[in-house]
């Protein structure tokens, strides 16, 4: 977007710090006190260095660009302070120009970091976000087990080794609920899920679950709704698990769910095979009905285009439930607005979220757990 925000003084505490204090002290000052530094809803980030311009760069794709950082007066310290909505959470990275070369990196001042698949981010938290109770682990919580299932796939073709996260105290008496997750190992690496489902269970906020973790072979191919991976879930892996793991046959004690791709298979699978589950979660899909426009949305996703016009065309009733969220400042976001609008005119009771945050994993683990708490709530024992 050209659209920039405008630019805020330096706050005076940090100017007399940048005064008065050696370069390498400053940072350490810097690091201690938290940064980047927020007062109501400003933002300061910082830089302290020797670099010929330092730049904030974030990875919200309807978020204004942050202008260059400035360098104060004669000193070491860059900074730029923007204003950001309360209850925004931003990851960033920071550009560093140097004589020779250009480099991205981590805010070195900044102590919170998340992780994906590509590296790692820096993280902006603006007055008001709080990070939700399950994504720490509690001391209190007994720790569930990941136990490794082998499903011999005639609809893909070879053995598909996929992984199962199993309550404290299981095996039960009663048969146990269960979800589908696509991208289940990166769900654990990437956005806690194991921490999230302890700590909910443990708590008493959602009832115990088995969550069945889906990883594929191929996700480019088979997570553009292909219809193998579909009959690879409802006719191998549901047996599979529900044989071996004492799960409920019932499908609205079944959720099937995923984030961006896997949020598209998640739909494709339920929408192919209608009453096999109860509710879909549905994380940042990438709803789209058509290519290229300001995303740069390339060819490679046209079997998605295809399948999402199918759907529009006659949703059916997938599954009597869906939970949604993408975050605010997506690409998505408007593709997913109109995704919940269709579903909600087919009749399917419909949960929508919009944070204030963007195609992160973090924030599919907040929203992720908010869908098992609400979906699959404890009972009250009066």
């Amino acid at each position: 977007m050209s659209e920039t925000f405008p630019r805020f003084p330096l706050p005076e505490a940090v100017a007399e710090a940048a005064r008065s204090m050696a370069p390498a002290y400053l940072r350490r000052r810097l690091t201690r006190a938290r940064t980047p530094f927020i007062d109501g809803e400003t933002v300061t980030f910082t830089y302290v260095g020797s670099p010929r311009a330092v730049r904030v760069v974030h990875f919200m794709a309807q978020f204004p660009k942050i202008p260059d950082m400035e360098r104060f007066e004669s000193t070491d310290l860059w900074s730029v302070t923007v204003k950001l909505p309360q209850r925004t959470r931003m990851e960033y990275q920071l550009e560093i120009e140097w004589d020779h070369e250009t480099q991205r990196t981590i805010d070195p001042l900044n102590t919170r970091i998340a992780h994906d698949p590509f590296g790692a981010n820096s993280v902006a938290h603006a007055l008001g976000y709080v990070d939700p109770m399950w994504t720490s682990p509690s001391v209190d919580a007994a720790r569930g087990d990941v136990e490794t299932i082998e499903i011999d796939s005639k609809a893909l073709g070879g053995k598909r080794s996929h992984s199962v996260y199993v309550p404290a105290g299981f095996p039960a008496a009663a048969p146990y609920p269960a979800v589908f997750l696509h991208d289940g190992s990166d769900l654990i690496q990437y956005a806690a899920l194991t921490t999230s489902l302890d700590s909910l269970i443990g708590a008493g906020a959602m009832r115990p679950t088995v969550v069945v973790l889906m990883d594929p072979v191929d996700r480019n191919r088979e997570y553009m709704a292909l219809p193998a991976h579909g009959r690879s879930i409802v006719d191998e892996i549901v047996p599979g698990v529900t044989s071996e793991f004492q799960i409920s046959s019932e499908p609205r004690h079944r959720v099937i769910g995923g984030a961006s791709l896997g949020a598209v298979a998640s739909l494709a699978t339920a929408w192919r095979h209608p009453d096999v589950f109860g509710a879909m979660v549905l994380l940042s899909g990438t709803f789209i009905t058509e290519l290229g426009g300001p995303w740069h949305r390339g060819p490679e996703l046209q079997p998605v285009v295809d399948f999402m016009h199918r759907f529009h065309s006659g949703p059916g009733l997938p599954t009597p439930m869906a939970w949604v969220a993408c975050g605010a400042f997506e690409a998505l976001s408007t593709d997913n607005m109109a995704f919940v609008s269709r579903l909600r005119l087919a009749g399917i009771d419909v949960s929508y979220r919009e944070p204030l945050d963007g195609h992160h994993w973090q924030n599919w683990r907040n929203n992720l757990g908010d869908a098992l708490r609400e979906l699959f709530r404890a009972p009250v024992h009066h």
